[in-house]
């Protein structure tokens, strides 16, 4: 049987368990993340991004979004949307959308 699990290098995998060759983190006996847990990692990697791209310390992105309630209000709820998109595509889309919703907090 086929199944998507989660390499070392954070690669995805799909590959039948009796012919892979390399250890996975599930046969180590980790507990796969659970939803609350793959959203929290994607809120992360979104302020990471955003302040790669900013120039900036991941805080001072955190501080900016919590300011405008972009966590809770756009990251968390538009997670199942959000997580397709590519990297690039996200990080942008949450740059923008910080940037307008600071003008608009004013």
């Amino acid at each position: 049987m086929a199944s998507i699990v989660q390499r070392k290098n954070n690669m995805p995998a799909i590959i039948p368990k009796e012919t892979r060759t390399e250890t996975y983190i599930w046969d180590e006996g980790y507990a796969r993340p659970d939803e609350a847990e793959r959203i929290c990692i994607f809120v992360c990697s979104c302020i990471e991004s955003a302040a790669e791209r900013l120039g900036c310390k991941p805080k001072e992105i955190y501080e900016r979004m919590d300011r405008v309630g972009l966590i809770h209000g756009y990251l968390i709820p538009c997670y199942d949307t959000l997580h397709t998109e590519s990297r690039e595509n996200v990080t942008a889309d949450v740059i923008d959308t910080l940037k307008y919703w600071e003008e608009k907090k004013g």
